[in-house]
């Protein structure tokens, strides 16, 4: 994805995209992914295999091999005589996960901020300000305010230049948190939230590295400190 497609860029429908051919397994994943994006599979929800062969147009072989990769990857729970769910996390799993992506995210905002500087064109920063017109422009109760939000890490990794973090990203798994805990976020939690994220694109957008980490250390933080006030119903079972 080239900087200079501005649209696909900031606002991508999914955070998915390719124009290579998708083999009939990778089909399943990339259906199944773009569900959790969107909110269609929830954590905890059955995944039966004769809806998605139906709906796919794939044979049950291409289905248990696109779970069994999403088993691996901590996305589907594969359980005998019960079948494939949408994993549920456990809370210290949530935990875990936030750890790792303090010092992830952290490094994602200052490479932006960087990128930003370096940027001669302003091409860049302008993609940060349109992305923060929409999201303080917008109700934050709103789904497109959701979806707006869901984004913004895809565009701190884009305008980063970085061509390994897209990778490394578990994004998924992210998301997952996100479906499995936002029931819990109440209108104070969800305002803190936005000001937070004013707070990371405006630093990255002044070009500010050191700022951009900081603002997203402290965003950060305050996830693990929601996460361990939550009540157990939020999460699997240990």
């Amino acid at each position: 994805m080239k900087i200079k497609d501005r649209k696909r860029l900031a606002f991508p429908e999914t955070g998915m995209s390719s124009d290579i051919p998708l083999s009939s397994p990778e089909r399943v994943i990339d259906a199944i992914t773009r569900g959790i994006l969107t909110g269609r599979y929830v954590p905890g929800q059955k995944l039966i295999e004769a809806d998605l062969t139906q709906a796919l147009g794939v044979s049950r072989g291409p289905v248990r091999e696109a779970l069994k990769r999403l088993d691996a990857e901590g996305v589907v729970t594969l359980t005998p005589h019960r079948g494939a769910y949408i994993r549920l996390l456990t809370r210290r799993e949530v935990l875990d996960l936030e750890i790792v992506l303090e010092s992830l995210t952290a490094l994602i905002a200052r490479l932006a901020a960087e990128a930003v500087a370096d940027d001669t064109s302003g091409e860049r920063k302008r993609l940060m300000q349109e992305w923060l017109n929409f999201l303080t422009s917008s109700r934050t109760s709103t789904p497109e305010l959701f979806e707006r939000r869901r984004q913004f890490y895809d565009l701190l990794i884009e305008v980063g230049k970085n061509t390994q973090l897209e990778s490394v990203m578990p994004t998924k798994r992210v998301h997952l948190i996100r479906l499995q805990t936002q029931q819990f976020f109440g209108p104070d939690d969800i305002e803190k939230r936005l000001a937070e994220y004013v707070a990371i694109a405006n630093a990255v957008i002044v070009g500010n590295p050191q700022a951009a980490e900081r603002a997203m250390r402290r965003h950060m933080k305050r996830n693990i400190e929601t996460t361990m006030a939550m009540p157990d119903g939020a999460f699997a079972p240990d």
